[in-house]
This record gives structure tokens, C-alpha cells and sequence, in this order.
């Protein structure tokens, strides 16, 4: 008895918390390029094909892969019909320099700050880059780190959601 006691528990505090997740994701605030602070959900419609892009200003790593990203974007954009969003995980100093080294970049794709950690926290993202694909709200693929050709792995999983 005691054993179904626990197994029940243990089902009801899965639901309740995936639950919460989906919550707190789409309550999760992001700061655009312009300064204007808005909810995750405002920018995902729930049935949409994200790909996210948790960076720092700080990691030769995040740049390396956003400007090859940045390289690939539009071609993949046409292959699969997803949205993409750089999301700074800078906080603090360094928060300051997620901007202008955007523009440095010459980056053209959307960018935001999670200058709160609210999204990073309800995707469990601890490191960075950190590549995730998203779609309903879930999370269907992700990726730590980034050596060359790692963007390719990318746009495989984007290609097998399409089907």
C-alpha cells in the first residue's frame, strides 16, 4: 500500500510541475533590442516552431555560433518555416554590452536579454551556447556547446519536424 502511495505522489508532482513549466514559460519576460520588456507568449504563438539560442557577450563560443548561424539563417528559413531568437543570458555588467555587440556583429535576427533568468529557468538551460528547438511549448532537441558544423545538427531537426 505504502508503494501506491508513493507511485501516486510521485505521477501528481510530474503533472503539476510540467504543468508549471508551460507556465512559467510563457510568463517568461525578455527585454528587446529596444528596450521594451514583453512576455515570452507574446512573441510564440503555442503551436510554433522555435529555435532558441541561449548566448553570453562574454563566450568567443556563443559568437562563433550565432554568426553561423547568421550565415545559414535565411536558407533554412526557407527549407522550414521557424523563428529564431538570440536570448543574451547576460546579467549585471555584462548586460550592458549585449547591444552593442549585437550591432558589432551585424547580426539582422531577433535578440533578446533574459535579463531575469525567467526563461533560461523554465527551460532548464544551466550552460551556454545552448541551442534549443521548441515546439508547442516543449522542448523537441537541444545542444550544449559549439564546435564547427554543430549548426548543421540544427537544421537536421528542423527538417525532421517539418515532416
Amino acid at each position: 500500500m505504502n508503494c501506491m502511495k508513493t507511485i501516486w505522489l510521485f505521477l501528481f508532482l510530474m503533472f503539476y510541475f510540467s504543468g508549471f513549466t508551460q507556465d512559467s514559460l510563457q510568463v517568461a519576460r525578455l527585454k528587446s533590442l529596444q528596450g521594451k520588456m514583453a512576455s515570452f507568449s507574446s512573441f510564440a504563438k503555442k503551436d510554433s516552431l522555435f529555435l532558441i539560442c541561449f548566448w553570453s557577450v562574454e563566450s568567443e563560443e556563443s559568437i562563433t555560433e550565432l554568426n553561423a548561424i547568421q550565415a545559414n539563417l535565411e536558407h533554412w528559413q526557407s527549407l522550414v518555416p521557424f523563428r529564431f531568437m538570440a536570448v543574451s543570458v547576460d546579467e549585471g555588467k555584462t548586460a550592458s554590452r549585449f547591444r552593442p555587440t549585437y550591432n558589432m556583429n551585424g547580426w539582422t535576427f531577433e535578440a533578446y536579454a533574459d535579463l531575469y533568468g525567467d526563461l533560461r529557468r523554465a527551460l532548464h538551460s544551466n550552460n551556454f551556447p545552448q541551442s534549443m528547438i521548441l515546439y508547442k511549448y516543449e522542448v523537441v532537441y537541444e545542444q550544449s556547446g559549439w564546435t564547427a558544423g554543430t549548426e548543421n545538427y540544427l537544421i537536421q531537426h528542423l527538417l525532421a519536424m517539418k515532416r
